[in-house]
């Protein structure tokens, strides 16, 4: 397998009580983020408690900031940016909301990334996970009678006491390439509240679930990403 995974998504979500939106502070807002590396080059405040700053590069790539009442979202969609340019936005926008928003802290947050890994001795995404990691070959035609277009594993890891945050982890072909694996890792954090000055917190967190990818599931991955004439010998 490939060492190197393309990551093509980040998002994080900060979580806080419920809080009216204010049109004039979030327009002074985005005026602050232009200062910044985290500007985005525009805002839309003509739906009722869903404003939202916006960057779109090419047809696919675009970078959003949403803010609804119980939170705000962060996404770098067909990301073409690397994960340090993410988190540099991530710092800039939670500490900036706080403070525009009359927040005091941020209740839990949340973390996702998503990445493909190509396969190296497998052509079809479909055929590695489902016939030789899951042991599934010619089981599931006779019962499910149709094509499988997308299939794959997920796993939930809940937090515990060594372990930080709860983490949800989706493994599967990828439809837009038939011999890539598609991850998704999703890690949820509540145990640490983060007030003005502790963004670093949501920034470590986001680093450990793309730590988790590249130190857990890649290896895990790769271990059965091997020559077909291995599995006999």
């Amino acid at each position: 397998m490939q060492a190197e995974d393309r990551i093509i998504h980040f998002s994080a979500e900060l979580i806080h009580a419920p809080q009216a939106q204010k049109k004039d502070a979030l327009q002074r807002l985005y005026y602050e983020l232009t200062q910044t590396k985290a500007a985005y080059d525009g805002s839309d405040f003509t739906v009722p408690g869903q404003a939202r700053f916006y960057s779109r590069r090419g047809t696919k790539t675009q970078s959003i900031c949403l803010f609804l009442p119980d939170r705000v979202l962060l996404v770098e969609e067909w990301a073409d940016v690397p994960l340090s340019s993410f988190l540099d936005r991530v710092r800039e926008v939670a500490e900036r909301t706080l403070a525009a928003r009359g927040i005091d802290k941020y209740l839990a947050h949340a973390a996702t990334i998503r990445s493909t890994f190509a396969l190296t001795h497998f052509d079809d995404a479909r055929v590695f996970l489902l016939d030789h990691v899951c042991g599934q070959e010619g089981i599931i035609g006779p019962y499910f009678q149709r094509p499988v277009a997308v299939g794959g594993l997920r796993f939930v890891l809940p937090e515990t006491h060594e372990h930080n945050g709860m983490l949800s982890v989706l493994i599967e072909s990828w439809r837009h390439s038939r011999n890539e694996v598609f991850v998704e890792v999703k890690g949820v954090f509540g145990r640490k509240t983060v007030g003005p000055g502790e963004s670093d917190i949501v920034i470590e967190n986001i680093r450990a679930v793309r730590e988790f990818i590249a130190s857990n599931i890649y290896p895990y991955l790769n271990q059965h990403d091997e020559p077909k004439e291995a599995e006999n010998e």
